[in-house]
């Protein structure tokens, strides 16, 4: 049986080095650490990121998250042989992450080319009980030679880059008391300030010296260890940043106070700090494991990898910071922010830890001002969030990307400019936050002004259609980026519908429970000026409606463009393997999906729809849809559940735990796919658990898949922690807390305190 806890590698493949690295990153939600192994290679990234120190390396670049200084890599020669798996003999290997503890463990029988053999194990954790504390151990030892040289170097290595972009000077760099390494480098052009502070420490007597290079500081150490002999050194390193919340406003000096804490952690072994954050990871999976008893046992290791990943990706220290596309684990996307965190990434803290949920949340809000900035100058009123953002919520969307493969010139992309959804999905998602939450002071002073200027920005984006008397939004992307430039994509005008509707209601509820609130309000946003324009959009903005066959169209003339045989495409290993074939103006023309509007409204809005309207629809774009989006096959199996098919629902469950931890070795070269992380939780929790909620009210109408016997999931809803167990007999639910829950289980409702039990 398959450890649910282990990612494991069993021989060194250098093809391979980009995808284990990101797999296996470590990290605490305040740094990111890719797994590169601690000798060199060619092709590996040594990725280092700190959450929020986002830089603009200069003109022409774009703003993204910088690769802070290295601390991982080892130079290593053994009676004068340098360890690198590309010399010798590899006799024995094994490289994996712990997901349960998150350490890094990598076990290797080595023959050098002297034909001497050496056991190395190198460990790594960074740390869950200190975010700014990272760890490095490695044992040695010699199994043949009585006498062996060992020669260690390792230290702090500015030389760093972003695919070769620089983003920090070096300010200083010193050793202080012949033991203690500093070295401080700064941003660029944000100026942000990092502080790196290492020591070495080793099982026996050392000689040792240190280095200064250009951006480059160094220890190393030479000892002599007998044959059987354990040689272990240590590497206890920490990060500050002039970032940090605990410094602003502050006189301290960041410098000092960072040396001083290195110093603290003299006594303290690898272990005992180890253990210390282990203590705190496992409190994590108290609150979030997932327990499936299944046939296939690879289904229980996809779900623990996505909630390690979904735990280490996320800045809950900081409401500042939000979630990058790829988290922290690679270059991809720049460490930009998109509409993945409020429809697929926060979800799961909504329901596990909703104090983390709402930072995210208190993220966009933070930024609003910048969202009205965007509306302004693109001539509407209200909130237009930016498509991908930073630390500021300025738009950092690049305006091209890849060449054209037909003109040689690059394609400009209009996701910032017209995909435009975000200012519907963040709305969205504040309605879900306050009620699973209940959170009405967040609601009330924070949740109402997101909702009301997001309503603005669609009032204004709408023009009347004197054919149809209905408003319409035009020149719009929707969740299916091949299809651009069109009117009334069904998603985004159901979407804004969805914003506008909710913004009265929860005026409307604010001016019967709170009329002083809301008189305030009304003074400092003008809702009275509003309110009419708002009911008339919510009313008359254009939805499009199943035809006599039953088939919603994507938006005005996606359902006249011409089919093509897409087989070609769904079977390649290539991403965007049809752009080769195609410009993205005659993909545009085509009935091709990378992913279905349609579906993504139904697992949205599925009490909008009918079954048969869903099940009819999910066909017909599942068969033009070629999934080149992460995010789509989760929310093809979370549907698939609403017409009973738990099949299909379950063959495409498994296609998207493999968009990273499948064959592809390039598959995740460039970070981790974080927000189909997220709805693979999503498909486990919201598809086959069936969990709902529905104006306040929790639903759980589960369908297991064939192949799981038991489903066990904790969860939060209204300040009471529930544990859920699923058979194909009974329900399950066991509560922690006191007070009473009403509960809706197959649509019947119950009410319960402690515990709740039915058959199914």
């Amino acid at each position: 049986m398959k450890n649910k806890w282990i990612i494991e590698e069993n021989e060194f493949l250098k093809e391979s080095l980009g995808k284990h690295e990101t797999l296996m990153t470590l990290g605490n939600g305040y740094l990111g650490l890719r797994a590169a192994l601690e000798e060199n290679y060619e092709d590996q990234c040594r990725g280092f990121y700190i959450a929020g120190t986002y830089n603009k390396a200069g003109l022409n670049e774009v703003t993204e998250l910088p690769n802070t200084a290295d601390l991982t890599a080892f130079e290593i020669r053994l009676n004068g042989e340098k360890f690198n798996l590309n010399n010798g003999t590899i006799q024995d290997y094994r490289l994996y992450l712990d997901m349960e503890k998150a350490e890094l463990i990598r076990e290797v029988l080595w023959e050098s080319p002297r034909n001497e053999r050496f056991k190395l194990t190198f460990k790594r954790f960074v740390s869950l009980s200190n975010l700014h504390l990272l760890s490095s151990k490695i044992i040695i030892q010699s199994l043949d030679t009585e006498k062996c040289i060992v020669e260690i170097k390792t230290g702090i290595d500015g030389r760093q880059n972003n695919s070769g972009v620089q983003h920090f000077y070096e300010i200083e760099k010193r050793v202080y008391e012949d033991k203690y390494m500093q070295f401080i480098q700064r941003t660029t052009e944000s100026e942000i300030d990092i502080y790196l502070n290492t020591f070495v420490r080793v099982n026996k007597n050392v000689e040792k010296a240190f280095g200064i290079e250009r951006r480059k500081l160094s220890q190393e150490i030479k000892t002599e260890i007998s044959k059987n002999e354990i040689l272990e050194l240590e590497k206890i390193s920490l990060i500050y940043t002039s970032l940090d919340k605990e410094f602003l406003n502050t006189d301290i000096e960041i410098k000092n106070y960072s040396l001083e804490k290195i110093k603290e952690l003299e006594n303290k072994s690898y272990d005992d700090l180890f253990m210390e954050s282990v203590k705190r990871w496992e409190e994590f999976w108290k609150k979030s494991e997932i327990k499936i008893e299944s046939k296939n046992d690879f289904d229980n290791l996809a779900v623990n990898f996505s909630l390690y990943h979904l735990f280490i990706m996320t800045p809950s220290h900081d409401n500042r910071f939000n979630i990058g596309a790829k988290g922290l684990t690679g270059e991809g996307y720049k460490g930009h922010v998109f509409w993945d965190t409020e429809i697929f990434l926060l979800p799961f803290f909504l329901y596990t830890n909703p104090k983390v949920a709402k930072q995210l949340l208190e993220y966009r809000y933070n930024n609003l001002n910048e969202a009205k900035k965007k509306a302004e100058k693109k001539g509407f009123r209200g909130a237009l969030f930016p498509w991908e953002s930073a630390l500021d919520g300025k738009e950092e969307t690049p305006e091209f990307a890849a060449m054209n493969i037909k003109t040689g010139k690059a394609n400009r992309v209009w996701s910032a400019e017209k995909e435009i959804h975000i200012s519907a999905d963040i709305p969205y998602t504040v309605v879900e936050y306050f009620n699973v939450t209940n959170d009405r002071e967040f609601m009330d002073t924070k949740g109402i002004e997101i909702l009301f200027e997001c309503s603005k920005f669609w009032v204004s984006k709408a023009e009347y259609d004197e054919t149809k008397d209905k408003y319409v939004i035009k020149d719009v992307i929707g969740p299916d980026e091949y299809t651009e430039h069109i009117d009334n994509n069904t998603y985004t005008n159901y979407m804004a519908r969805y914003t506008v509707m909710k913004a009265v209601q929860y005026l409307d509820e604010l001016k019967l429970i709170n009329k002083s609130l809301y008189d305030e309000l009304n003074k400092k946003l003008k809702i009275e000026a509003e309110y009419d324009s708002f009911e008339k959009f919510a009313e008359k903005i254009y939805i499009p409606l199943p035809g006599e066959d039953g088939i919603i169209p994507q938006d005005d003339t996606f359902l006249s463009k011409k089919i093509i045989d897409i087989k070609k495409y769904l079977n390649s290993n290539l991403k965007q393997s049809i752009l080769r074939d195609y410009t993205r103006d005659e993909v545009v023309d085509m009935q091709v999906l990378k992913q279905s509007d349609l579906v993504m409204l139904f697992y949205l809005m599925k009490d909008e729809f009918s079954k048969e309207i869903i099940e009819k629809n999910w066909h017909y774009y599942e068969a033009k849809t070629i999934h080149d989006s992460s995010l789509s096959m989760a929310i093809h199996a979370i549907v698939a559940l609403d017409f009973e098919n738990s099949e299909k629902a379950y063959r495409c469950f498994q296609k998207a735990c493999l968009i990273d931890l499948g064959p592809n070795v390039h598959s995740s070269d460039d970070g981790i796919h974080a927000a189909a992380l997220g709805a693979v939780w999503l498909s486990v929790i919201k598809g086959f658990g069936g969990v709902k909620e529905r104006n306040g009210e929790l639903y759980i109408n589960p369908k297991l898949p064939d192949e799981w016997e038991n489903l066990e999931f904790p969860l939060r809803f209204r300040n009471k922690d529930l544990l859920v167990n699923i058979t194909k007999e009974k329900i399950k639910i066991n509560s922690i807390n006191d007070g009473k829950l009403e509960i809706y289980v197959n649509d019947k409702k119950y009410s319960m305190e402690k515990y709740l039990e039915i058959l199914l």
